[in-house]
């Protein structure tokens, strides 16, 4: 099984996330971050190391797939794959 954590706009510098895997409800992280790079840290430090990878959505549109480790290690190589027309940083 591979989770998904889809990073949703809360408010113009606000963002949330939400983890599921396929045919569940999946579960909000809780907290709104002020920056999707906070937002990708904390969701890949809640699914710990039990997931190698995950698929990242923003705004419910998959950019792909990655591992978790990178999401903990380098997250801005993943904001990098938003356009920046959908995202303000």
């Amino acid at each position: 099984m591979k989770p998904s954590i889809d990073i949703r706009r809360q408010a113009p510098n606000g963002f949330t996330y939400r983890i599921s895997a396929r045919g569940t409800d999946g579960v909000d992280g809780g907290a709104a971050f002020d920056t999707i790079e906070r937002c990708l840290f904390d969701a890949a430090a809640s699914l710990g190391h039990y997931f190698p990878r995950v698929d990242i959505r923003f705004e419910g549109g998959l950019l792909g797939s990655c591992a978790t480790d990178t999401l903990r290690r380098a997250p801005q190589t993943i904001v990098a794959l938003i356009p920046a027309q959908t995202a303000v940083l």
